[in-house]
């Protein structure tokens, strides 16, 4: 059986991202008999490992196994699934900069979201001009991060003066979006700007998000997989397949050599 051969070669891409320093995180639904599955995918630029699982978040991603183990940068949408792992993260600011015009488009009250628009912006745009500089490390005592991170804080304390959240009598309060995007970007203030003082750490989760994207088109193809087993096996095809891609690698030579027994082994560093 073809997957069966590639066995090995998956199984070491999943062990070099979980040694990887940056990697990234996210999962996409998919159904399985037409039932909802969901496939959570762990990748670089150079790696892909996807894992298909009845369930979604934090049931999926430990029986993935992997990010218990990851001790570097993850890369991800802020779900509180990936947050419970304890490596560092990193959020992503692309979710950022659609959350932010929605809210100004339902309250126009909040000029705030355009003052964190345009600074999240000019933080992406400083880290962009070291990187064409080449270097290596974009120092904390840098007087443009210094700026930017004072300027942050000024516009959350004024967004938050005018947003306070709704008293509570007893239990569990719900509070608005706009007081937990306020929230979220105050309180995981390092996450949100780790672009700003690791450049290894890209502003958005681009990555993750470009890796499901064939998955999704797999599924509007051929709407679901019938067998239960046909998702596990396509989860480990691909992320073979996306991982010789990624390398540019001959597919169809290593196809040709996966089916005869010897598949190729991808770089791994």
């Amino acid at each position: 059986m073809t997957v069966a051969r590639l066995e090995v070669p998956v199984t070491a891409i999943r062990d070099a991202l979980v040694a990887a320093p940056v990697a990234h995180a996210d999962e996409t639904s998919r159904r399985v008999n037409s039932i909802l599955h969901w496939l959570p995918v762990l990748s670089t630029n150079r790696l892909t490992a996807y894992f298909p699982h009845p369930k979604r978040g934090a049931e999926a991603l430990d029986a993935f196994g992997l990010l218990s183990q990851f001790v570097g940068v993850l890369v991800h949408d802020h779900g509180s699934a990936c947050q419970r792992y304890q490596c560092l993260h990193a959020f992503c600011n692309t979710h950022h900069l659609r959350e932010l015009p929605a809210i100004a488009e339902r309250s126009p009250s909040q000029p705030w979201t355009t003052d964190m628009i345009t600074l999240l912006c000019q933080a992406n745009a400083v880290v962009g001009e070291a990187q064409t500089q080449d270097l290596e490390t974009l120092p904390a005592s840098n007087v443009n991060v210094e700026h930017l991170r004072t300027r942050y804080d000024t516009i959350l304390s004024k967004a938050g003066a005018g947003n306070p959240p709704h008293p509570r009598t007893r239990g569990w309060v719900k509070q608005s979006p706009t007081y937990n995007l306020i929230r979220r970007l105050r309180e995981r203030r390092n996450e949100v700007l780790r672009f700003l003082t690791d450049p290894r750490v890209p502003f958005n989760n681009n990555q993750a998000e470009r890796d499901l994207r064939m998955p999704k088109l797999k599924q509007k193809a051929s709407d679901c997989f019938r067998p239960d087993t046909g998702a596990g096996d396509f989860a480990i095809t691909r992320s073979y397949l996306s991982t010789l891609r990624k390398q540019s690698d001959d597919l169809f030579n290593s196809l040709v050599l996966t089916f005869q027994g010897r598949p190729p082994m991808p770089q791994l560093e």
